[in-house]
């Protein structure tokens, strides 16, 4: 006889830890089914910023000119692989649909107001000892720019981030290097974007599963073979380990919840966004210590600089390209050569480049909701570079929904079906 659960979630990253977390704290009996373990969860290389600032949806005005304009470019931090794909031309098609000025009106408010909800609640997580690793620390962020074309790139959000009612300073080279001295990248300015913070995502990752199972809730390493339906239910989940019952089901599986979704009826307009990383260790763990304590955004390259426990990372590019997760070294350079000018090539050259695959939706915003067609199915994904920053939020709204409960906010911009 199979075990039943009141929820079962596919997707162990970290949006499906704090859905897990907030359906345990509302009396659920919760199952987590996670392929790999940390092994292919976006949620354990990225950049680490819980980032208010990016309140502009990823499909925005420019970005389909600029990725063909970076095709033939090896080292650009923006690649679109052409591809006949059907999937991938419908998302393509609905992406280029969004890049509107229209859509970013629509986009900003839901974005801000999301992420702040959203980091109030890590705010409140992070006060338990018990995610003293998770190094959540409210550092702000800078936007640095050197040339002319990223300056203005920078004063134009700034603008419309200071129209939204965030906190912002907009600095000349002196007064940036006066807040973070430590800075290397040439630079002739910045945008201090004061409400951002940095966490560990690997140590907020593993103090979420450590608090998970401390709370009861069973975490399997295993794959999904198959989806048992009823009607308009889904009343099992079959692993190669065995069968699994629950009366809801939530499909937080990052990248791969498409592949889900289409044996329900739907296919999800959601594409793999691969991203790499460099982490240096500090000097107690064999590397170096730059001093740095302000995450930055260097726009000129779109190259992040994250200061960690433990270390620093440098992470940059975006590939539309399928679920390929082998390293590009030519688009991993830029990063890498970053990566050396703050801690040497000696310390760098021996580290391996991370690369993960972020869920992106077309229109920039997450799926929170319910699955077409089904009554007991849910879906929480579809971040971008957003999973870190908008995992708490998403747990809340998410359980709110299941739950039959009045949201705490809109959830109408997130439908899973909006697309339709």
């Amino acid at each position: 006889m199979s075990e039943r659960f009141d929820s079962i979630i596919v997707g162990g990253g970290v949006v499906g830890l704090s859905c897990a977390r907030t359906l345990q704290e509302q009396g659920a009996r919760v199952l987590v089914i996670d392929r790999g373990r940390y092994r292919e969860a976006a949620s354990t290389g990225n950049a680490g910023m819980i980032v208010p600032s990016h309140i502009v949806p990823l499909s925005a005005p420019g970005v389909i000119a600029k990725g063909m304009k970076w095709l033939m470019n090896p080292e650009s931090p923006l690649y679109i692989k052409p591809s006949a794909n059907p999937d991938f031309v419908r998302w393509l098609w609905a992406f280029q649909q969004h890049c509107t000025e229209a859509h970013v009106a629509h986009g900003v408010p839901v974005l801000r107001d999301s992420i702040l909800a959203s980091l109030e609640l890590l705010d409140a997580w992070c006060a338990d000892p018990a995610f003293k690793t998770a190094g959540l620390a409210h550092t702000g962020l800078l936007m640095l720019h050197d040339g002319e074309k990223a300056r203005k790139e920078n004063l134009e959000l700034a603008e419309q981030a200071e129209e939204a009612g965030l906190e912002i300073e907009r600095l000349d080279r002196d007064a940036t290097l006066a807040l973070e001295p430590a800075l290397r990248t040439a630079i002739t300015g910045s945008v201090y974007f004061r409400q951002d913070a940095r966490v560990d995502p690997e140590g907020l990752l593993r103090a979420l599963d450590a608090h998970v199972q401390a709370a009861g809730v069973t975490i399997l390493d295993g794959t999904v073979r198959s989806l048992q339906k009823n009607g308009s239910r889904v009343v099992g989940v079959k692993t190669e380990d065995g069968a699994y019952e629950a009366d809801q089901l939530v499909l937080a599986a990052g990248s791969w919840t498409p592949q889900l979704t289409k044996g329900l009826g739907t296919r999800l307009l959601l594409q793999p966004a691969k991203g790499y990383s460099v982490t240096i260790p500090d000097a107690a763990h064999g590397g170096v210590d730059t001093g740095m304590h302000i995450p930055c955004l260097v726009t000129d390259q779109k190259i992040s600089i994250t200061p960690m426990p433990g270390g620093i990372r440098f992470s940059g590019t975006l590939g539309l390209q399928g679920y390929d997760l082998s390293v590009d070294e030519r688009r991993a350079g830029p990063i890498r050569r970053h990566a050396a000018l703050y801690c040497g090539e000696d310390t760098v050259a021996p580290i391996d480049t991370w690369a993960g695959l972020r869920p992106a939706s077309p229109d920039g915003l997450p799926y929170i909701g319910a699955l077409p067609g089904m009554d007991n199915v849910w879906v929480a994904s579809g971040h971008g570079m957003l999973g870190v920053t908008m995992a708490p939020i998403t747990a809340r709204l998410l359980a709110d929904l299941m739950g039959g409960k009045t949201p705490s906010f809109d959830p109408t911009p997130f439908r899973v079906d909006r697309f339709d």
